[in-house]
């Protein structure tokens, strides 16, 4: 590592300028916390004792190291109130102490629960932790798949295991030299380092793991892994083969997500308030109050601020799922086979990773089928008579102008012309969703769902500095759509060029939700820039395109993932930067169970007066070349 450069969550660097800056000195947060009669108080005096029992600074009441953790903890407890007193935080101030002055410890372990770990690491609720055993699940998935398999197999709980090594940061359960080495890491590059070693401890213990017979085993063994490692050089160095690729940006892409999925499902899901203090750990005040004069010119705490943006947000997410009870309402009135449609929102962790699957099944999974657009009354016995809008199960498209279908038991050819493919990606076709045929899907989806899709992509949406510059919802996808493909821009451009050159079977592509999204994205752009559209009309189609393809709730999760891009365009508060976001997917879920089959270019007037023109044109040379040669309507 070059020594030129210094990460801004470099532990020693980060506590020196918290010791130098800090309004509150280590003295005032001792004498501040001498209370004893306080349940942090309580518990670690309960804890002293036992956090390194065979140390001998730590073995008894009268050891040198015992009243220093005492009030290392009492002051972090008192300074962080939300957090209080954690086992976790003993483990490690009591390793601290060992090798470094009292005060010093202190302000490393803040600089440790303020920078190097997540918020609400050491919290009564561990969410932070929590949320890292869902990444470290994750990426033994991409780095250790044989592994991944054989925990599925066996249905072992990793986490059981390895949450009170992050905790600890693995000052409890690994030798101290090994332990140094760690910290050397730890403190220089922040808590990737956890996810590194932990894969690579596993990594060196994977062929063990495998051959090991029975449940039990398996478990012993991965509780064992860590006092069995006793070759720094080695773990290190496969820590790094296998995940020195790993970045920070990947990682906190993850862990926004998996934190999201799991206050979704433990039902925590409040407002701003409850969730601001999620992404950023909360001192104690210690500032003075502000005179009349400061607060009339910088304004009074944001507390009754933060009391708005909350309501706001609660109006918010009320009107959206009101706008989506509306649209389902509708399909139930207007086709009867959508009343069995459960419109109640699954927030378990469950449901997600079901989206995905569910995603690729449908996109495997379709039929070919055409509405008709006019009649085409039957004159021979190999047509096929229809009338305006029933639906033919297509048989074959091998000549472009006549296709051949079924329809009520009759098979026939009629012309290509006359009909428009649906997309039906495995889901029924229904009237309700059609916006040619029932016009109040249209008032419902447009005029009601879009507005408040539209209201919460503003929610919080940063103004911009310059006088002039724009700023919507509609320029951030644009972003974020590109930012998620373009590591694979090559290879998905090629696809779509292929897919508008030669015409191939687009709906038996299995293109990813991020894939999806950009072609959406640019075929609205080149559609409705054409006609001079402006970025609302665009934002009410891409909803139309998602809406049609069922995957409206993915391209949220795409979007809210894309973590650099929703940081530049979004303030702190806002809904997309919360975990509230997840919410939102789980409440746009209930809208991919109904058949949509809306016009992208529904607000084009260009389009519209297209529509307008008779689809008979152009015919009469297909019907010539149809009497002219014989048709293989088995064919």
């Amino acid at each position: 590592m070059s020594g030129s450069h210094v990460p801004s969550a470099c532990g020693p660097f980060s506590a020196l300028q918290k010791k130098k800056g800090s309004e509150l000195s280590y003295r005032e947060a001792v004498r501040n916390s001498s209370n004893d009669e306080t349940i942090a108080a309580k518990q670690i005096e309960k804890d002293l004792l036992r956090t390194m029992p065979s140390n001998a600074c730590f073995a008894s009441v009268g050891s040198v190291g015992v009243p220093r953790l005492r009030r290392v903890l009492r002051a972090l407890a008192w300074l962080y109130p939300e957090i209080g007193y954690c086992q976790g935080t003993g483990m490690v101030a009591a390793c601290l102490l060992l090798f470094l002055e009292e005060e010093d410890a202190f302000w490393m372990m803040c600089a440790i629960i303020e920078d190097l770990l997540p918020a609400s690491y050491f919290s009564t609720t561990l969410l932070g932790v929590q949320t890292d055993q869902r990444v470290l699940r994750h990426l033994i998935v991409q780095y250790l798949p044989r592994l991944d398999k054989l925990l599925q197999e066996h249905d072992i709980e990793l986490s059981l295991i390895t949450l009170h090594w992050f905790l600890t940061a693995f000052a409890s359960v690994v030798h101290i030299k090994l332990l140094l080495r760690l910290w050397d890491l730890f403190f220089y590059e922040g808590s990737l380092v956890l996810f590194q070693a932990t894969l690579g401890m596993l990594r060196l213990k994977e062929e063990e793991l495998i051959q090991s017979e029975n449940s039990a085993s398996i478990f012993n063994t991965l509780s064992d892994i860590p006092s069995q490692m006793d070759d720094a050089e080695l773990l290190l160095g496969e820590a790094m083969r296998l995940a020195g690729s790993l970045t920070d940006m990947a990682v906190e892409t993850q862990r926004r997500k998996h934190l999201a999925y799991l206050i979704a499902d433990q039902g925590q899901l409040l407002g701003t308030s409850a969730t601001t203090n999620l992404s950023q750990v909360v001192r104690r005040r210690t500032q003075r109050r502000k005179s009349g004069l400061t607060s009339l010119l910088f304004g009074v705490d944001d507390l009754e601020a933060l009391k708005a943006k909350n309501i706001k947000q609660t109006e918010l997410v009320a009107d959206l799922r009101e706008a989506i009870l509306r649209v389902a309402r509708h399909f139930q009135c207007t086709d009867p086979k959508n009343c069995s449609v459960e419109l109640t929102p699954d927030y378990s962790m469950e449901s997600h990773q079901r989206d995905h699957e569910n995603y690729v099944a449908c996109s495997r999974s379709h039929r070919r089928r055409a509405k008709a657009l006019l009649d085409f009354e039957r004159h021979d016995d190999d047509e096929l008579g229809f009338r305006k809008n029933d639906i033919i199960t297509i048989v074959s498209q091998k000549d472009e102008h006549c296709w051949v279908g079924e329809l009520n038991g009759l098979r026939g050819w009629f012309p290509a012309k006359f009909v428009e493919v649906l997309d039906e990606r495995s889901k029924e076709y229904s009237v309700a969703g059609d916006d040619a045929v029932t016009e109040a899907v249209t008032d419902l989806v447009r005029g009601t769902l879009c507005p408040a899709l539209k209201a919460l992509f503003e929610h919080g949406l940063k103004k911009p500095s310059l006088l002039g510059g724009a700023c919507h919802p509609w320029l951030f996808i644009e972003e974020a759509a590109g930012r998620e493909v373009e590591r694979d821009f090559d290879s998905v451009y090629s696809r779509l060029v292929l897919c508008k050159t030669y015409r191939l079977d687009e709906d038996g592509k299995v293109l990813t939700p991020e894939e999806l999204l950009y072609r959406a994205v640019q075929s609205v752009n080149v559609t409705h820039d054409a006609a001079h559209a402006q970025m609302d009309v665009k934002l009410r189609s891409l909803i139309c395109v998602g809406l049609n393809e069922q995957v409206l709730h993915l391209w949220l999760e795409v979007l809210c993932s894309s973590l650099p891009t929703v940081e530049k365009w979004y303030q702190p508060w806002s809904f997309l930067r919360s975990p509230g976001w997840v919410q939102i997917k789980c409440e746009l879920r209930v809208l991919c169970c109904f058949a949509f089959s809306l016009s992208q270019d529904w607000e084009l007037p260009v389009k519209r007066e297209e529509e307008k023109k008779p689809l008979k044109e152009g015919v009469q040379d297909m019907l010539v070349k149809h009497h002219l040669f014989s048709w293989d309507i088995d064919g």
